[in-house]
């Protein structure tokens, strides 16, 4: 398990291919956790350079390191 200050570190697009990897769930299950829409997920992950690229807000990126912190608190029990 990666620790959350190595997790903040990494780019949004490896933060939640990581988290959607540590999670087993797929990007449609990622989306609905996260209460987004799939399209908005899909931005999310593409390339900076992508033209349809979109950033994540802040509180997204602690909402997603807050819910890998809970899942690897909850493995540990």
């Amino acid at each position: 398990m990666i620790t959350k200050d190595r997790l903040a570190a990494r780019s949004q697009q490896e933060l939640l291919r990581v988290a959607m990897d540590q999670l087993g769930m797929t990007r449609a299950e990622f989306a609905v956790r996260l209460s987004v829409a799939a399209r908005t997920l899909d931005k999310w992950l593409l390339p900076d350079d992508s033209p349809d690229a979109r950033t994540m807000p802040d509180m997204g990126r602690s909402y997603v390191l807050d819910i890998l912190q809970w899942q690897k608190k909850r493995k540990s029990i």
